[in-house]
């Protein structure tokens, strides 16, 4: 399997999820309007809000590929974090995602990159960079933003995480 194939059709399905994430939340909110702002709310205190997730996730499908094809990122929609804007940044990434040239990408699996993580600067080779680093940090904020929605007990389940399982309505594994 090439590292774009591994990669690019991963963040498109995933980055469709979480737009329908957000659509929920959206929606959730428009009919709870007394409740505080779903795009604040965050797991636990210093951790990021689901709008900030939600902008990193996307993020990190740029910060994926933009390594691998030797270019700088793309300025995504802008930052205030409204529904709008989380909507506009997912969609201009899966456009940007859609646009990559795969032979090229697939150069680089074995170019050595760096990074920054925090406050270290891993290195990696181009399909460690992406299978070990870039996309285990996507998941994470996506996984994230699907747990703030848990926790602020919008009716979301596995089948609106992955798209891919379906129960019916009330089902419960306890």
């Amino acid at each position: 399997m090439t590292l774009h194939a591994a990669s690019v059709p991963v963040f498109l399905h995933y980055l469709e999820r979480l737009d329908a994430l957000v659509a929920l939340a959206e929606q959730h909110e428009a009919g709870h309007p007394s409740d505080a702002s779903l795009l604040h709310a965050a797991l636990a205190e210093g951790m990021f809000a689901f709008a900030q997730q939600v902008q990193i996730a996307a993020g990190f499908a740029v910060r994926a590929c933009c390594p691998l094809l030797e270019i700088e990122p793309p300025q995504l929609a802008g930052g205030d974090g409204s529904w709008q804007q989380l909507h506009e940044r997912i969609g201009a990434v899966r456009t940007f995602l859609i646009a990559i040239d795969a032979e090229r990408m697939n150069a680089s699996a074995q170019r050595e990159l760096s990074t920054v993580a925090g406050r270290a600067s891993p290195s990696f080779n181009g399909a460690d960079f992406v299978l070990r680093y870039a996309l285990p940090n996507f998941f994470f904020h996506l996984a994230m933003a699907y747990a703030i929605l848990r926790k602020e007990g919008l009716p979301v389940g596995k089948q609106d995480f992955d798209g891919y399982h379906a129960y019916p309505a009330g089902f419960t594994f306890l």
